[in-house]
């Protein structure tokens, strides 16, 4: 089965890496970015619309309010780049295991062999599957990776599990 690069663009240390990996069935990337986390994202977003609107009323309490927010997030950058580096860029699936890979790093692999199950999980709305296998190791599936609904079913299918729930 030939693998689904169902997009041009990717980190070149990713790429690299799954050109060197045998039988790849498909790769789905992650669409997001470090600075797409909201304790990064939120307070950088509204602390520069507060000090634009600071200037433009020349108020000096709104002003150092969207001075604190900015703070705020050059606080988090540190935190966010931390937490990013456990993320995958992409997740390969192989003809005998699945892979999350960050920047071209394998960060786990599970041997299709002992994947026992495929399961959604709910968190204050956000939707994540968890591939597991018997000894407790697991793939986090986040809903920022490319096709999640065909990441499922094709991991699902590959560890031989039932295609429902």
């Amino acid at each position: 089965m030939e693998a689904e690069l169902s997009t041009p663009v990717m980190g070149a240390s990713d790429t690299s890496t799954i050109a060197a990996m045998p039988n790849v069935v498909a790769v789905h990337r992650n669409l997001s970015h470090w600075y797409n986390n909201a304790s990064f994202a939120l307070p950088t977003l509204a602390g520069s619309v507060v000090c634009v609107a600071g200037m433009a009323a020349r108020r000096g309490d709104i002003l150092a309010f969207g001075a604190f927010l900015l703070v705020v997030a050059l606080c988090m950058t540190p935190v966010v780049l931390v937490s990013w580096k456990q993320t995958p860029t992409a997740v390969v699936l192989t003809a005998d295991r699945i892979v999350s890979l960050h920047g071209g790093r394998a960060l786990k692999a599970l041997p299709w062999a002992q994947v026992y199950a495929v399961k959604r999980r709910e968190t204050q709305g956000n939707v994540r599957w968890h591939v597991s296998d018997g000894k407790g190791d697991r793939i986090a599936l986040d809903g920022e990776l490319e096709d999640l609904d065909g990441l499922v079913a094709a991991a699902r299918r590959l560890a031989g599990l039932a295609t429902d729930g």
